[in-house]
């Protein structure tokens, strides 16, 4: 990893990835607040000020994703294509890669989705029922796939960090 270009592309993906999966967690926390556990039935007992301000931060979440997001693909993309390291020899950069971009149209998906709160949020003054609606919309996008691409996407740093499957040449 000699190349300038591959190590500025892996410090792009490091942060990024980092932020990114920050607002995700973020999310998710906020998301919790708000739904009964392991259903998507709001809580009783939730003011309308707090419901307001978990939508907030919500959608703040949500425009850090949008941002961190491009920038984590970006940043996998030229790190994979600029690096010495063969793929072939490293099924763990294979797994890590196929992991990152198998996931990308499901992400593009939750964005379109994000965008509704997104805007409820920042355009207008909208009635909390349509809030609730592009909430539960966004849980229940794709019957649960946007969550496993979340652990697919948490699975990178320990292939990273572990390096399965590498050529005994690689060892």
């Amino acid at each position: 990893m000699k190349r300038p270009v591959t190590r500025a592309a892996l410090v792009l993906f490091v942060f990024a990835y980092t932020a990114w999966s920050a607002a995700s967690i973020r999310s998710n926390i906020e998301i919790g607040t708000l739904l009964e556990f392991g259903t998507a039935a709001f809580r009783s007992g939730v003011t309308e000020s707090a419901e307001r301000a978990a939508y907030a931060a919500l959608a703040g979440n949500a425009i850090a994703r949008f941002i961190a997001y491009p920038l984590l693909l970006l940043g996998g993309i030229v790190f994979v294509a600029t690096t010495e390291l063969s793929i072939r020899r490293n099924g763990w950069l294979l797994m890590s890669a196929i992991l990152l971009f198998l996931f990308v149209p499901v992400e593009l998906y939750c964005f379109w989705l994000d965008w509704k709160l997104v805007g409820l949020q920042y355009w207008g003054s909208w009635p909390l029922e349509e809030f609730r609606k592009a909430l539960l919309a966004r849980v229940t996008a794709l019957a649960g796939l946007p969550f496993i691409a979340q652990l697919c996407y948490y699975t990178i740093p320990f292939l990273v960090l572990f390096r399965p499957l590498r050529t005994p040449a690689e060892r």
